[in-house]
Parts: structure tokens; sequence; C-alpha cells
């Protein structure tokens, strides 16, 4: 009897998970079912991986929990571009000689190379998405200098069915990703199946909706991280009663010159 209702209580756990992971195509990561870890650059915080190779072909992404005064425990030095952005709590941000103060919604891209360091001011925890890739050269272009803003300094546009900010100003080509906040009013949708040949890391900031991916229907809500592969159909419904935003990464203005 009592291994009954042991298999009973597993049962109800297992049908309550909506984690899913479809390799070569996307995965769904709630925050219940992301596993906390350590990392040596940090101090005083822990991290989730959110994306990572083999899964992801071109980025890293983590969520970290910073608790009061953590941070990193060192000067972060590499050979590749950072993206940080505060989802929760606050940041103080040490790159280039100055502070800076980031609140929620604030965010940073830093080019490869130039060392910064983070940590939680704050006497509740804070929460971030941190985001990094290896910086891929263009012939006749730059790299580009740091952005370090507040998301809502960015002006928004209508595109399709949605509002959008680009975080990270793609149009110079010296950027070989774009970090985009995407806005949906309850009810509105894509307009059409996308299928980019982008990889994708998605990060649901508010709100809920049915995604559409390779055939699938998948619930989404706010905290879920999403992954998607190159060339996987996708498509977003906004549903609930506010607002949907989410923040999406991808890969842009690069040939595969490389690869031929």
């Amino acid at each position: 009897m009592e291994r009954q209702k042991l298999v009973v209580a597993d049962a109800d756990v297992v049908s309550r998970c909506r984690a899913v992971t479809i390799p070569g195509s996307y995965a769904v990561l709630p925050r219940a079912n992301r596993v906390l870890g350590s990392l040596p650059v940090l101090d005083g915080a822990q991290a989730q991986v959110l994306a990572a190779p083999p899964h992801s072909r071109t980025y890293v992404a983590h969520e970290l929990i910073l608790s009061p005064g953590g941070g990193s425990s060192r000067p972060v030095l590499g050979d590749l571009e950072q993206f940080l952005y505060v989802l929760e709590g606050g940041i103080e941000l040490h790159f280039d000689g100055q502070v800076h103060h980031l609140a929620i919604g604030g965010y940073c891209w830093l080019p490869p190379g130039r060392p910064f360091e983070f940590r939680n001011p704050d006497g509740a925890p804070s929460r971030a998405l941190w985001l990094r890739r290896r910086y891929m050269p263009a012939k006749d272009t730059d790299i580009p200098g740091a952005i370090i803003r507040q998301e809502k300094d960015i002006p928004a546009f209508p595109e399709d069915t949605y509002m959008e900010q680009h975080l990270i100003p793609y149009e110079d080509l010296g950027f070989d990703m774009g970090c985009n906040l995407l806005s949906f009013q309850a009810g509105t949708y894509f307009s059409f199946v996308e299928s980019h040949i982008m990889e994708h890391g998605l990060y649901m900031l508010q709100g809920r909706g049915i995604y559409w991916l390779n055939g699938d229907y998948v619930e989404v809500q706010k905290d879920d991280f999403m992954y998607m592969a190159p060339y996987c159909p996708q498509f977003f419904f906004a549903t609930g009663w506010e607002e949907s935003r989410y923040l999406v990464y991808k890969d842009v203005n690069r040939d595969y010159e490389g690869l031929l």
C-alpha cells in the first residue's frame, strides 16, 4: 500500500512537469526544473545552466542567483563577448574604471577581451541572465564599443503584430549577435510561422502564451527559458490577461565562408 502511494505521488509530480527537450529542435526549461550549480568565477552566487554545448552551438546562457554581496570572485576576462540582463533586484557593474548601477531591465553588452566585475549591492537576492559567445570578427568591420543601458531607454517599434526593442543595435554589422525584447498584447500572435536560420535563446519576462515549435504546441510562462535550433519552425500566441514579454537572442550578420 505504501509503495502504491509513492508511485501515485511520483506520477503526479511528473504529470505537472512542463520541461521538454527535443534534441536538434527545441527545449523548454521552466525555472522549477532547472538545477542550481556553482561556477569558479562566482562567489556568493549560483547559476542555472540554460544553454550550453553540445545542445547550443553559438552561445552559453546561465541564470545567475546572487546573494546579497555576491557576484564575480575576480575580474572576468576572456575572448568572449558578454551580455548581462537584470531580471530581479540590482547589479553593480565595474567596467573600464567606472561603476554602473543596473536595476531590473538594466543590461550590458561588453566586447571581448575587456575585464569586468559584477555584484549584488542590495540586501535581497538578485537574478540576472548571463549570455556569452565567442566573437566572430568580420572583414572591414570594427569591434563595437560597450553598451550599458536600461531597456526603458530603448525605443520600441511595431514589427509584424508586436512591439520590438533592439537592446543590441545589430544594424551595425560589427555586432554578430542580437538581443531583442518582444512585447505582445494578450490575444496577439505572429502573423506567420517563422523558420529562422538563426539559433535562438528565449527568456519569458512576463505573461504567458502558446508556442508552436516544429509541430508541437507548448505552454510557456514567466521565467521559462526556451532553446530553438536553427530552422526550427516557430509561432507564438499570447494568452492570459496581461501583456507578454520575452527577451530573445540570435546570431546575426555573419556569412558561412568558414564552413565552405
